[in-house]
């Protein structure tokens, strides 16, 4: 369902404007892409909490589910020269993501063909792979090279000796695979992206940094804290004079089982709050959290606080990279315009927000995910080479806010996410039998997860989404 004029659900009941009328009467206007609304009714009201816990659902998902989706596995700018190669553990297989030719990119499966040895254990270039454990050898392409003592295996057919490869897709210089020869093409599976994306590309940015943490969290528990806004009042609760959670807009396509979005405008107070604010106290409660100390500039008569932002973070940012965005909408300034692309992928359509994150179970391990926050700058200028990736391992006891990457404030928001993650766990691991329920609206994105995850679990193959 969808409608140039509806703007929320008709059950909503809020005091505050929601999405589409904040941004109506921006200075600088949102582009069309983010004027749409889309509607659906997902009919996934409750799911069993054994979907977040159990060991027996965890190996259904490694059996069913990741090797019949398309992953993110890597940035093309991480192996720019050919003999370069990227390790991406996915669930259930590791492989050897390679550029195996100036415009061909591989994926191997990383483990020898002789005994099994795992070819790579990190990120390297070579000229052939060849196993650690008896030195059997490949070309770049997955051909075999080289059998030491070649004369003891007499039965051995060489030209069955391939390396055994994923299918490997780019978008704007994301590297995708997927393990499924009947899955549909990553262009037809990434749905509204690619046409939300025309004009926001990431092939002129480059990955900065990757912060990478272990979350005592089940991977669904982890992305799902993450499409929605719902929570901001129980676990971000500064943010609540300018978060836009009860204004967040969120959509649904009822053609397109991979991809969803929320939009979240900045500047805007919550329901939540006992009393309406000024434009003034909005920017206050911004600027202190941002700002400790910091004495807040007085708006002038008739602009408002989100406006104010977004010019301060378009100029920010056009210091900090020497670009000129005095023509962005203040939307795509200000706001979290944040895209999923199912099952474990975050992608981002806003200045301030130059991040994808990415979701992976730990294997063996229901109850605990790798969060990785992936940082992206502009490329540099002139066709210099971009820097390599800074890898940032955040170990148990380290935090966001101490790493020294975002500012100390933007860490904290994401060290109350952990907490909040932790003890949710905790709750539905040890907090009895009863169903997991979700909102019809907030939570939408949540309930769309888990219709299409069930297609992809269903006994019958062909339920999964575009499969061919």
């Amino acid at each position: 369902m969808g409608s140039e004029t509806k703007f929320a659900p008709d059950y909503r009941q809020s005091h505050i404007p929601p999405f589409q009328q904040v941004i109506a009467d921006d200075p600088a206007p949102a582009p069309e892409v983010l004027r749409e609304y889309s509607e659906t009714d997902v009919p996934v009201a409750r799911v069993s909490r054994e979907q977040y816990r159990d060991p027996a659902f965890a190996a259904l998902e490694e059996k069913r589910l990741w090797p019949r989706v398309w992953q993110f596995a890597c940035r093309e700018e991480q192996i720019p020269e050919v003999g370069d190669c990227v390790v991406y553990e996915s669930p259930g297989a590791s492989f050897i993501i390679m550029r195996s030719d100036d415009d061909e990119i591989r994926a191997f499966y990383n483990s020898c063909l002789h005994r099994g040895m795992k070819l790579c254990t990190h990120d390297t270039s070579v000229m052939k792979l060849a196993c650690p454990f008896h030195g059997f050898t490949w070309n770049l392409d997955g051909t075999l090279a080289h059998i030491p003592s070649r004369w003891d295996f007499p039965d051995l057919d060489e030209k069955k000796m391939n390396l055994p490869e994923a299918r490997v897709e780019r978008w704007q210089g994301f590297v995708f695979i997927n393990r499924d020869a009947d899955a549909p093409p990553l262009l037809d599976y990434l749905g509204h992206l690619p046409a939300h994306f025309a004009d926001w590309s990431y092939e002129d940015k480059y990955l900065a940094t990757v912060i990478r943490k272990t979350i005592d969290a089940n991977w669904k528990t982890c992305i799902e804290a993450f499409l929605e806004s719902y929570h901001l009042a129980g676990i971000h609760a500064q943010a609540l004079p300018f978060g836009g959670d009860a204004s967040t807009q969120y959509d649904v396509w009822p053609d397109d089982p991979h991809v969803s979005r929320f939009l979240e405008p900045t500047g805007v107070m919550s329901d939540q709050l006992p009393r309406a604010l000024s434009e003034q106290e909005i920017l206050n409660a911004a600027l202190n959290v941002v700002f400790a100390g910091v004495e807040p500039p007085q708006l002038d008569e008739g602009v408002k606080a989100r406006h104010h932002m977004a010019a301060g973070m378009r100029a920010a940012m056009g210091e900090a990279d020497g670009t000129d965005y005095s023509a962005m909408s203040d939307a795509e300034a200000a706001d979290a315009v944040q895209y999923s692309v199912f099952p474990n992928m975050i992608i981002f359509r806003s200045l301030g927000y130059p991040y994808v994150y990415r979701f992976l179970p730990v294997r063996g391990d229901p109850n605990r995910a790798t969060f990785e926050f992936l940082i992206f700058k502009p490329k540099p200028a002139n066709g210099q080479p971009v820097p390599e990736v800074n890898l940032v391992e955040l170990g148990e006891q380290d935090t966001f806010a101490g790493a020294g990457i975002l500012p100390p404030w933007h860490g904290e928001i994401y060290d109350q996410d952990v907490n909040g993650l932790r003890q949710c766990q905790q709750g539905m691991r040890d907090g009895g039998n009863a169903d997991i329920i979700y909102s019809a609206y907030q939570e939408v994105r949540i309930r769309h997860l888990h219709q299409t995850l069930a297609r992809y679990l269903s006994d019958d193959p062909t339920e999964a989404p575009g499969r061919r």
